[in-house]
């Protein structure tokens, strides 16, 4: 794919992942700039990039800490260069607690936690490993997943963390999955302002009791608005502002759609036509998708290997070159092994996409 370097992303076959480097860049620039009166960090998610060609090019931009929701996607970032990395999950288990030990040695790693059994197992691996792990306690501010209670329950794991030798207590994960895409921005914003006066209160709890909380680090592209000027947390965690998707992009429209897939029209009807990508290049777990630059037409079906496209637009031929914008970047990415860079209309890059398709 060398040899494409240069051309317009039209030449090449399809279906083909498209990332659009000039919207990129403006996106992380609205996020810098939202950002550039406020003591909290940026740290960017992983888990929506995949690929470390694109971490690499968003450090080299000024944000250079990152967190993932995989120890895959760790170790493709310590490959990278990336040295500071926060798995915003449970690690559980012999075998993941070896492979954290071992990222360990390589970069400044941290995981959460909301067991005191893995508490322990994590600091016997530490151990074992002659490795220091910084640990954050994950509390569950609203999204009934995972983490415990706000309160005493997270000064009693910080507690226990402390205890065991390997193990360094960070701070506190406190994250609003559930309100990333409520559509009425008042309702986000009241319920997100709720999360974090618990995720707040449990800081200044835990440090009542003499114990440092550095770290108290949350929120997602839906709601990082309105924790990065919340006193008492110290950093964000968005990922999806940087590429972007129909569904995030209804409820932060500052932020564009950079991500695409090329497609062809390869049959067509007066009243629909249909293209060469279908589910398993276009994700559809958050809904259909829709076509860039055609308002008109409209995504009526999704099959594995075609998209059918209502349009009322008799001129579609045969051959013709339509990008698909879906709905959820995160999981596209997931469905890519390599992404195509354009800026300005030409290939300037192509990058694997080395933690697509794992799910370790």
């Amino acid at each position: 794919m060398s040899t494409v370097i240069g051309r317009p992303p039209e030449e090449l076959d399809s279906p083909q992942l498209i990332l659009n480097l000039d919207v990129i860049d403006g996106n992380l620039r609205r996020m810098f700039d939202s950002l550039c009166n406020s003591p909290v960090g940026l740290r960017v998610h992983f888990k929506s990039l995949k690929c470390s060609g694109l971490a690499s090019y968003i450090a080299a931009a000024g944000a250079k800490k990152f967190l993932c929701a995989k120890l895959n996607e760790a170790e493709v970032l310590a490959d990278a260069g990336i040295d500071d990395i926060f798995i915003a999950n449970q690690i559980v288990g012999a075998q993941k607690l070896h492979r954290l030990a071992n990222l360990a040695r390589q970069v400044q790693i941290s995981a959460c936690v909301d067991d005191p059994q893995n508490v322990d197992e994590m600091a016997e691996a530490a151990q074992a490993a002659a490795v220091t792990i910084g640990v954050l306690v994950e509390v569950d501010i609203g999204m009934g997943r995972c983490g415990v209670e706000p309160g005493e329950p997270a000064l009693a794991l910080a507690r226990r963390i402390r205890s065991r030798q390997g193990l360094r207590f960070l701070g506190l994960q406190g994250y609003d999955g559930h309100l990333q895409l409520v559509s009425a921005h008042a309702e986000r914003r009241a319920r997100c302002l709720q999360g974090l006066e618990q995720l707040v209160s449990t800081r200044q709890l835990i440090e009542k009791a003499g114990i440092t909380v550095a770290v108290v680090t949350g929120a997602g592209t839906g709601t990082s608005a309105f924790v990065g000027t919340y006193e008492g947390v110290t950093e964000i965690q968005p990922g999806s502002f940087v590429l972007m998707d129909h569904a995030y992009h209804a409820v932060r429209p500052e932020f564009n759609c950079a991500l695409s897939i090329l497609a062809t029209v390869i049959s067509r009807r007066p009243a629909w036509y249909v293209l060469d990508a279908g589910s398993k290049a276009i994700s559809s777990d958050f809904g259909m998708p829709i076509i860039r630059n055609r308002p008109q037409d409209r995504v009526i079906k999704l099959a594995e290997e075609h998209t059918k496209v209502e349009t009322d637009e008799s001129a579609v031929r045969i051959g013709a070159r339509i990008e698909v914008i879906p709905t959820h970047c995160c999981a596209t990415m997931n469905l890519h092994r390599q992404c195509v860079a354009v800026r300005q209309g030409v290939i300037e890059a192509v990058w694997p996409i080395e933690a697509s398709g794992r799910f370790d």
